[in-house]
């Protein structure tokens, strides 16, 4: 008959080699207080987690379904089940469509939202109802507003109007992390120019910027870029998109500032750690 080589000893041996192994992994994780911030892969959407400090958890936009689902299960450590603070940028379902399930797998501490006017997608306001069943704080997002003390909002003005959704779109700055949706040339000029709206000093030493609307040719300008002058450049995208995201003019720009360019359609998703 023949006979394993594999003995019992071995498998024991194994199991507690895997185990420590293990533990070594989660130990190492749960006492890493370097923040975190990981541009999920959604497919044409955005959605970023950043756990500050290994203890609080923040999303920046939520994806437009429940893919977000996946990228928060590889990096939110599995004990935490709270989500404190997300952050939707403006009311387009490829930014807040993940939120459906997220109600139903986390609990949400608190979320913001700009005062769209233009809002009058029936799946958003089915979306806030149950935001307000689930006993969801809902707070307002414009510019001026420090939240946790770590997180300015640079665009919309309160009260802001446009025919354009898009230049609703939320400009969110935390640490030399620039978050900026789909922010329009329109609010880019806006934020470009101090007389006006007194964020461009905000701007400037920027680390990480989240280029605005997937790298689309109606979304960053040369003259934004130039005052960020950011050190790496974010486009969430989908692979083979049918809106030709991002485009050869964006590229083309960020390649002539030497900005690194990484890109969730190439990469997946990208981490970053900050130091503290």
């Amino acid at each position: 008959m023949f006979e394993s080589p594999v003995t019992k000893r071995d498998l024991i041996f194994f199991s507690i080699f895997s185990l420590i192994i293990l533990l070594a992994v989660f130990l190492f994780s749960f006492f890493d207080e370097r923040t975190k911030i990981v541009f999920c892969n959604v497919g044409q959407g955005d959605a970023a987690y950043i756990r500050i400090r290994n203890k609080t958890d923040v999303l920046v936009d939520a994806g437009p379904d429940k893919s977000v689902l996946s990228c928060l299960g590889k990096y939110m450590p599995f004990w935490d089940r709270k989500i404190e603070l997300i952050f939707i940028s403006h009311n387009q379902k490829d930014h807040f469509g993940g939120l459906d399930q997220l109600m139903e797998r986390y609990k949400i501490d608190e979320i913001y939202f700009v005062n769209d006017l233009n809002t009058s997608l029936q799946s958003f306001k089915r979306l806030k109802q149950k935001i307000i069943d689930k006993k969801v704080n809902i707070e307002e997002s414009f510019a001026g507003k420090i939240i946790q003390g770590k997180f300015k909002i640079l665009w919309p003005p309160r009260g802001f109007n446009s025919t354009n959704d898009n230049d609703y779109s939320s400009v969110v700055l935390f640490n030399d992390v620039l978050f900026t949706g789909d922010a329009s040339p329109f609010v880019l000029s806006r934020l470009s120019h101090p007389v006006k709206t007194g964020h461009a000093p905000s701007l400037q030493n920027i680390n990480i910027l989240k280029i605005p609307h997937h790298g689309s040719k109606n979304g960053l300008t040369r003259n934004f870029l130039d005052l960020a002058d950011p050190g790496v450049a974010v486009i969430s995208v989908g692979k083979n998109n049918s809106y030709g995201h991002p485009s050869q003019k964006v590229l083309d720009m960020l390649k002539a500032k030497k900005t690194k360019i990484r890109r969730t359609d190439v990469e997946g998703d990208i981490v970053f750690k900050l130091p503290n």
